[in-house]
């Protein structure tokens, strides 16, 4: 003969089989500690709960104001990997890592048809979770200055610029290490250099590796030396990319994506010119869409991991200590030496 009750026990039947109100057992279940309850009281409670099997309501232990240790995961795109090998994927091990080192619990939101929203009919889903991680390369911004105006703690993952006040973020310092590899082109005596990018160049992270290309421009007269900043629509104007680096002189590229290097490299053999011999490229780091080839590229590695790792604990600080204001912190990306850069072949 069973013991307990068939439906699922709810705080009052363990207020009522402990023999204290259920405010107490709010209290037990959210570890308040700034009142005062007896040991006895406290484990008979804690006893009820374990017999009974009790498990709390998360939507209503969050009303209540009390932590869950849960944290969100939302994307802007529908992309959880499926694959090791998938973009967001090690994202999503970093912030699982760290989720346990710290203790917490990690809730990944979807969403079933048609497009995808923090807030439905007028509250967010997220506030299932203590806090959210967010991620997205095209992210609706009003939805995220709407989730930061309700007071809703949040880290986006990436470098993510609003109107008011600020959000927090964890971003990879792009232009740091753009800078570098920019600086070294120079160094190695390249002076007509590059940059070349698919897409929209006015997306942040294009613009963090933008700003370190020029900041690594030679200052003065040589400046004027230096080449231009491309912005292609499509792999498909490659050749003529090809056609003005060999018109204009230059020697150097640095591009955004491994899909252009990629291109650009397939371009310029037909050509009869030799990477790195004849032309230096520098890659930044973005494999989305291109082939898997060997190519020993020269560039940056996205500290994609590492990146969900630190987004994780600034968010638990966030939870921890809710009156400080927005944080920003930036993941160094470790350079690749690679071998598609070399001296030029004429002095220029």
């Amino acid at each position: 003969m069973s013991r307990g009750p068939v439906r699922r026990p709810t705080q009052a039947d363990i207020a009522r089989l402990a023999g204290v109100s259920q405010a107490t057992v709010s209290l037990v279940l959210n570890e308040r500690n700034d009142v005062r309850i007896s040991p006895a009281t406290r484990e008979r409670v804690l006893a009820a709960i374990r017999e009974w099997g009790y498990v709390a309501n998360a939507s209503a232990r969050s009303l209540a104001g009390g932590q869950n240790k849960i944290l969100g995961v939302y994307t802007f795109e529908p992309v959880f990997p499926t694959t090791s090998v998938d973009f967001y994927f090690p994202f999503l091990l970093g912030m699982e890592q760290a989720a346990a080192d710290l203790g917490y619990d990690l809730l990944m939101f979807t969403s079933v048809g048609g497009e995808r929203q923090v807030f439905r009919d007028g509250a967010t889903r997220l506030s299932l979770a203590d806090g959210a991680l967010l991620l997205g390369r095209d992210p609706n911004v009003e939805e995220i200055e709407r989730l930061r105006d309700t007071g809703y703690p949040f880290v986006y993952v990436g470098h993510r610029e609003v109107s008011g006040t600020p959000i927090s973020y964890v971003a990879a310092d792009y232009a740091q290490a753009t800078r570098q590899l920019t600086e070294r082109l120079f160094e190695l005596g390249h002076r007509r250099v590059a940059y070349a990018r698919i897409g929209d160049g006015g997306a942040q992270p294009s613009r963090d590796r933008e700003k370190g290309f020029r900041r690594a421009m030679p200052a003065g007269e040589a400046r004027r030396l230096t080449g231009p900043v491309w912005t292609l629509e499509s792999p498909d104007d490659v050749p003529g990319l090809l056609a003005e680096i060999r018109h204009g002189g230059i020697t150097a590229v640095v591009v955004e994506q491994i899909l252009l290097a990629e291109e650009l490299l397939t371009c310029a053999r037909r050509h009869g010119l030799s990477v790195p011999d004849d032309l230096s490229i520098v890659v930044l780091g973005d494999s989305t869409g291109a082939p898997r080839t060997d190519t020993p590229w020269t560039g940056l590695v996205v500290p994609r991991e590492q990146m969900g790792r630190q987004a994780t604990h600034l968010l638990v600080r966030l939870l921890e200590t809710p009156e400080q204001e927005a944080c920003r912190e930036y993941v160094e990306c470790p350079l690749m030496p690679g071998a598609t850069v070399a001296p030029p072949r004429r002095e220029q």
